[in-house]
């Protein structure tokens, strides 16, 4: 009869010879995260989502890491998770392809990357790609712009400001294609539409307020502004309130505001009426299955992890906030603040 040592290498040469690996309990996974920054609510949603996720899985430990905007300190921090040999990592890119290298070096130590809500610019390089459809998330805030130039005005016209996100990240690429190809469709039916300032703002609520109030004294007649997340929104309508520009929702010198994301901040100035809508995403939903993935992947059971997926938005207004609809989706801002 072999003895226990021999039956451990007989399984680990079948696993060689079959191209097999033993399946990973939840017991010996560690899962390495790094978010790009805890300075955003939504960065915050996500890595209380990743936590909740691990929580699921009894004996699954996790290392919690952020870089605070600093694409170099994630490189470094990254590395030390590779070298401390996590099981697998959820890594939230500041720079698509400033984290390719590091990425690529996880692939030569044979961890799994799973990236989350911004991806890697190599493919391939990560097993599972899981984010909002950002080009949808542009496509539809100029559609909703021009729905409530069109209820004030009569006609979709107007001249709108678009407060870009950070670009060089694919949110921040992919929300300011697909914005900026509906808003130029938009312009070419209705000459009235009018694009007055396109800046970026870097999904900064400071920088979206500046910038706000420089374009604010340079136009005296703003209609609409489109932003690139619910931070710049933020700084946007505060902009709007410092400079006397603000009168809420509904009525007609109301300057269209909408976000992305569905940060707390965003829902409170929805139920204010201060501001119009955000296209909401769900952090805490969408880590939690990153992290089911990797369960999922390190088990053997890869056939259901799929390489790239869209997780579900929706567009949340003050008329519908309070749905049964929006409840089932999840309000991720309340919950995180509670």
């Amino acid at each position: 009869m072999p003895t226990p040592k021999q039956r451990i290498a007989a399984s680990v040469l079948l696993a060689c010879v079959t191209g097999a690996a033993p399946a990973a309990r939840a017991a010996d996974i560690t899962i390495g995260l790094s978010v790009a920054t805890l300075a955003n609510p939504f960065f915050q949603g996500m890595s209380k989502g990743v936590e909740a996720g691990v929580a699921q899985h009894p004996g699954m430990k996790l290392i919690n890491t952020s870089a605070n905007g600093d694409a170099n300190a994630q490189a470094t921090q990254v590395g030390d998770l590779i070298n401390q040999h996590v099981s697998a990592l959820i890594l939230n890119p500041i720079n698509a392809n400033a984290i390719v290298p590091i990425v690529k070096k996880a692939n030569a130590a044979g961890i799994p990357v799973f990236t989350l809500d911004r991806g890697a610019a190599c493919g391939a390089c990560q097993v599972n790609f899981l984010e909002t459809d950002n080009e949808a998330l542009g496509k539809e805030g100029a559609d909703f712009i021009a729905a409530q130039l069109k209820s004030k005005n009569g006609a979709v016209k107007g001249n709108v400001v678009d407060l870009e996100g950070l670009l060089g990240t694919t949110a921040g690429d992919e929300r300011e294609k697909g914005f900026a190809t509906e808003f130029a469709t938009l312009q070419a039916n209705n000459p009235g539409l009018k694009l007055v300032a396109r800046q970026a703002a870097d999904f900064d609520a400071d920088k979206g307020f500046n910038i706000t109030t420089q374009l604010l004294a340079a136009h005296p007649e703003i209609d609409a502004i489109f932003n690139g997340n619910d931070d710049n929104a933020v700084g946007a309508i505060r902009a709007i309130r410092q400079a006397n520009r603000f009168v809420p929702v509904g009525d007609k010198n109301h300057i269209v505001v909408i976000g992305i994301d569905g940060t707390e901040q965003a829902l409170g100035a929805i139920r204010k009426g201060q501001m119009d809508a955000t296209l909401s995403q769900n952090p805490l939903t969408m880590a939690k299955q990153s992290v089911a993935y990797i369960q999922d992947y390190l088990s053997g059971d890869k056939a259901k992890v799929p390489a790239h997926q869209f997780w579900p938005h929706m567009l949340v207004t003050k008329a519908n906030i309070d749905s049964a609809e929006v409840k089932a989706y999840g309000l991720w801002g309340d919950e995180v603040s509670r």
